[in-house]
């Protein structure tokens, strides 16, 4: 009895606690400079110059292997990341 109370406490609350100190958490990666702004950003876009590269790299192959599932699901992560890159990367 006492052990079934027990865990009914520990599998209703621990899940509660673990999430609420999720918002206590601070971030200690803050950038406070335009320069590490701007240096943050540059390597943020090559990043995401790098992963449209992988995806056509990989829509090419998907092409070759008649498999145009892969080809359709590359397509809109190019299309993601294509307009993440257009509305921060581009100046």
């Amino acid at each position: 009895m006492i052990k079934k109370k027990f865990f009914k406490i520990v599998f209703y609350f621990f899940p509660l606690i673990l999430i609420s100190n999720e918002f206590f958490i601070e971030s200690y990666a803050k950038i406070k400079t335009k320069v590490e702004a701007d240096n943050f950003l540059n390597e943020y876009c090559i990043e995401i110059v790098n992963a449209i590269k992988e995806a056509y790299e990989t829509q090419i192959i998907s092409v070759k292997n008649n498999d145009l599932k892969k080809f359709g699901e590359q397509g809109r992560w190019i299309g993601g990341l294509s307009d993440i890159y257009s509305k921060l990367c581009k100046k």
